[in-house]
């Protein structure tokens, strides 16, 4: 008996849910794994390492933005908040049932590639082997700091965590 195909898919931002409701609208059988307890990726300003500030918004229209299918609501600003993008995300993933298969919570260790196929080690202990995989983890989560000679005595800050100009 073989075992059936079956895909590792990493990351519940935009990437993450358009990929899950592609691979379930072909019916490939797929495991879902998202470190955050929510989807939304960096548009969550809750999801530790979201570059998101307070004023933040979409730099596209929401007219050409947006999951295919599924529009963005009338009642959105052309240039939605990064807290409408959010809502609209979540509503996107409840639309499409897609949240009862995320492991929220769940950070992915490694993925080795081991012949044909993916050895995948999970923060709570488990493993699995996978056919294929998907990383859909977005490119803004670790911040590079710039290293000068010299001494700097003042306070260094990544745009990564500024939130609102209150700090200042």
């Amino acid at each position: 008996m073989t075992e059936a195909f079956r895909v590792c898919l990493v990351g519940a931002g935009a990437g993450g849910l358009s990929m899950a409701r592609a691979l379930r609208r072909k019916g490939i059988s797929y495991d879902h794994f998202e470190r955050h307890t929510d989807v939304g990726g960096i548009w969550d300003q809750a999801n530790p390492g979201s570059p998101m500030y307070d004023s933040a918004h979409m730099i596209s229209s929401r007219t050409r933005s947006g999951f295919i299918g599924f529009p963005m609501p009338d009642s959105y600003p052309d240039y939605p908040s990064h807290r409408q993008i959010a809502a609209y995300m979540r509503a996107f993933a409840d639309a499409y049932g897609l949240r009862k298969a995320i492991r929220f919570g769940v950070q992915v260790l490694s993925a080795v590639k081991d012949g044909d196929r993916w050895a995948v080690r999970l923060s709570d202990g488990t493993e699995g082997r996978y056919d294929a995989l998907i990383a859909a983890t977005g490119l803004a989560w670790h911040p590079r700091m710039p290293n000068y000679p010299g001494q700097f005595d003042g306070e260094m800050m990544h745009s990564s965590v500024y939130r609102s100009p209150d700090i200042f």
